[in-house]
């Protein structure tokens, strides 16, 4: 009987609950039980002793940020710190610094002139602007030969002979120069009489000191001298000896000397012009005079030549 009558009462305080709660809106629900409080994280780094003494009360405060404790050297945008040697000193930073200003090169010298340095002296031993060093030259001509000797001259029926000469010149631009010199002539002769008794052909080979007198210019004149053999033959001779007094052939020691001038252009073209006596130290015996004295063979040239040196 008490059992029914607890039930009765439990219902209807359910019921009276039920309404009360939908009667008022605004009423809260009682506050659930509050979980179990969650202890604080245990901190790693230092902590900072309180100073307040034992009776203040700690307050909530922002706490000061625990000290970093990543090594020097590491990149704090990435995860991994940057393993650095703890013996080397910390990389230096140089500030970037903003490039020079770009200048433009000044313009191009347009002054054409040439100035020549190594233009040697007026009697230097060397010419630098000469491949050989001393002036190398190679030279053929030709030009006209005749006796200084009344004798010789009436023997040569036109009183001068052709000339020709080929001639290789040592040292060109020295103070100093030799020349060897292969030269020949050629003129009909006769008889004492007038009658044409072949030709007188002349072979020289000679050798001569020759002075420049302005030896690294492109004009110079200069005077030589020296020595040569002299051979004289008569060919087609139709006329003994006892005839005419004319020798078939003769060999002389001979003494050339004179001047001349040259020009030398800077491309190694040469011109040479020349004027020599020919003096013969030795008797002859190639043209006999009537009274039988033997005439001078004594001669002249006039020739000029062209060539090139280097």
């Amino acid at each position: 009987m008490k059992s029914k009558l607890l039930l009765v009462l439990c219902a209807g305080g359910v019921t009276l609950a039920a309404h009360s709660a939908a009667a008022d809106p605004d009423r809260q629900p009682p506050p659930s039980p509050l979980p179990d409080p969650v202890p604080p994280p245990t901190k790693t780094g230092p902590t900072t002793p309180d100073t307040r003494g034992p009776l203040s009360n700690p307050t909530p405060s922002s706490e000061a940020p625990a000290p970093s404790t990543m090594p020097a050297g590491a990149d704090p945008t990435t995860s991994e710190p940057v393993q650095t040697d703890p013996s080397r000193p910390p990389p230096v930073v140089t500030p970037e610094t903003s490039p020079p200003p770009v200048v433009s090169p000044p313009p191009p010298v347009t002054d054409t002139t040439v100035v020549t340095t190594d233009v040697p002296g007026i009697y230097a031993w060397r010419e630098s602007r000469m491949r050989s060093g001393i002036g190398v030259g190679v030279t053929i001509g030709g030009g006209v030969s005749g006796f200084t000797d009344r004798a010789m001259r009436d023997t040569v029926s036109s009183n001068v002979s052709g000339l020709w000469d080929f001639r290789l010149s040592l040292g060109t631009h020295l103070p100093i120069g030799l020349d060897v010199t292969y030269l020949g002539t050629a003129g009909n002769v006769r008889t004492l009489t007038g009658a044409n008794n072949g030709t007188l052909i002349g072979t020289t080979a000679e050798a001569a000191l020759r002075f420049n007198l302005l030896p690294h210019e492109t004009f110079t004149p200069y005077v030589f001298g020296g020595a040569g053999w002299q051979r004289y033959d008569v060919r087609d001779m139709a006329f003994a000896t006892s005839d005419t007094g004319l020798a078939t052939h003769d060999d002389l020691l001979e003494i050339p000397m004179g001047v001349g001038f040259s020009y030398r252009d800077p491309t190694g073209f040469t011109a040479d012009l020349r004027g020599t006596f020919r003096a013969v130290v030795t008797d002859s015996s190639l043209v006999s005079e009537s009274n039988g004295a033997t005439a001078d063979l004594h001669t002249w040239e006039a020739s000029g030549a062209l060539g090139w040196e280097f």
